[in-house]
């Protein structure tokens, strides 16, 4: 059992505290998310029971899942979470392992039907699970920071910084939800070993942020002996190599050990698993809104003269493409029109957006059903066959003029947004929901981050935020 002295360190150490006291949070919120479904099922709802099971045969059969469950939660990193992690983050992994738990009660019925006789009960717990275990994380998510507030459970922390001073330590003091508490700013010096190991004495420290990122390899070194001799874990701040690509593998060319930098994980299996989901939500999506498709072409021609569809080149510095969209512009002031450019000439003088490509506010030139489908986001459906082409994502960065894509030529630092393909949503189309006036440099860092940090996880989440925008919170229509 616990004694004293170990609930004390728990309670300091607040993110293991809460990994701990979620299992149990966790455990209670799946079994009362269950029990609900069987009183649902078997107590409220009218639909004939063709199956009569009691509630302690249902009850042997939970207690029996929740472990296999809270197993899916740990593997899926449920039980290292820090602070600084959002809800909605949790609550996307939390529906990830729960999904997967489905499928597997689902596989286990398809070899035997008689493992479990209501169908309906497991579809209610799913969701009511996903619900109940989000809403209890969400509580213990809120007494985490109300305490690091309060100055409970911080890491007492030093920070080795230059000669200048360190920013990071002023971001630390300033937001307490990061979970650390800076004690002191030292500057590295010959007898640092015993200043650390003198203040470790008095006023136990936990960790160590060696931010000084001029420090010799033979500094660095003394600094992470010293803290595995003082038992203080020890973080860094990386060089400007170690930066520039979070992606790196370990291969071997002859004899010779070397580590290869990649430009994005998109690279290798992540390519082929990222093909294969375009292709099967491209056809799904052509599939399901073939319907809307006419709808908006009968409109589209009932409202002015010309073309359903705009089609211009565009790409990247590697590759150009026709690119469709649905008519929103009158055909006679479209790109390409003399009337048309000659207009967008004098819009662009008073561009809403500085940068090296131009963003219109409140252009005249777009038709009334135009509006409604750039409010809507509507007119980027045909997006749906360049995605099924091959010549487009699902997520990506933006889809560029060739012009545009010219005038990045000539800043070598913002290539590199052109090594995937582009996507019909992406990281800075979700903050332009918002925030339609972000600037050209956000839109980039955003952009180049999806690069570096690509994964399914985050593909998910932007899909989800994308319908979340586009259903409930609809976007600004003022571009």
């Amino acid at each position: 059992m616990f004694g004293l002295s170990k609930l004390i360190y728990l309670v300091k150490k607040s993110e293991l505290a809460f990994n701990v006291i979620s299992v149990p949070v966790d455990f209670l919120m799946i079994f009362l998310s269950a029990s609900l479904a069987y009183f649902l099922r078997y107590r409220v709802e009218t639909l004939p029971v063709l199956f009569d099971l009691s509630y302690f045969q249902y009850l042997q059969l939970i207690l029996v899942a929740i472990p296999f469950l809270l197993l899916l939660f740990a593997l899926n990193g449920l039980y290292a979470q820090k602070s600084t992690h959002g809800i909605w983050r949790e609550a996307l992994k939390i529906a990830g392992s729960v999904s997967a738990g489905l499928m597997i009660v689902v596989i286990l019925f398809f070899f035997n039907r008689n493992l479990f006789p209501s169908r309906l009960i497991i579809l209610m717990s799913w969701a009511f699970i996903i619900l109940f275990v989000s809403f209890g994380r969400a509580v213990l998510l809120l007494i985490q920071r109300e305490l690091l507030a309060r100055g409970t459970g911080l890491h007492r922390m030093i920070v080795v910084a230059g000669n200048e001073g360190d920013p990071i330590s002023k971001e630390i003091e300033q937001n307490t939800v990061l979970g650390y508490e800076v004690v002191t700013n030292l500057i590295y010096t010959e007898d640092i070993w015993n200043r650390v190991e003198s203040m470790h004495r008095v006023q136990r420290i936990d960790e160590l942020l060696q931010a000084d990122t001029k420090l010799t390899n033979e500094q660095v070194l003394n600094l992470v002996n010293m803290c595995e001799n003082l038992g203080i874990k020890f973080n860094y701040l990386p060089s400007i190599l170690e930066s520039y690509r979070a992606n790196v593998e370990i291969d071997v060319i002859g004899s010779m050990p070397v580590i290869r930098l990649r430009s994005t994980p998109l690279d290798g299996w992540g390519k082929v698993v990222k093909r294969i989901i375009d292709i099967l939500v491209s056809v799904s999506g052509m599939i399901l809104f073939a319907p809307l498709f006419a709808l908006i072409a009968i409109a589209i021609k009932l409202d002015s003269r010309g073309p359903v569809f705009f089609h211009q080149r565009r790409g990247s510095s590697f590759h150009h493409f026709e690119f469709y969209k649905f008519r929103t512009m009158q055909a006679r002031l479209s790109e390409g029109t003399t009337e048309g450019d000659r207009i967008r000439r004098q819009l662009e003088e008073q561009n809403a957006r500085p940068g090296p490509y131009v963003k219109i506010k409140n252009d005249p030139r777009v038709t009334r059903v135009g509006k409604f489908l750039r409010r809507t986001k509507l007119d980027e459906l045909p997006q749906f066959w360049h995605i099924l082409r091959g010549q487009m994502s699902l997520v990506g960065p933006r889809i560029h003029m060739l012009k545009e894509v010219a005038k990045f030529e000539s800043m070598d630092k913002y290539k590199k947004i052109f090594v995937i393909k582009p996507g019909a949503t992406g990281l800075a189309q979700l903050n332009q929901f918002t925030n339609p006036e972000l600037s050209f440099e956000e839109e980039i860092k955003l952009d180049l981050f999806y690069i570096e940090n690509w994964s399914m996880k985050v593909d998910l989440y932007i899909i989800t935020k994308t319908f979340f925008y586009l259903l409930i919170k609809r976007p600004r229509a003022d571009y």
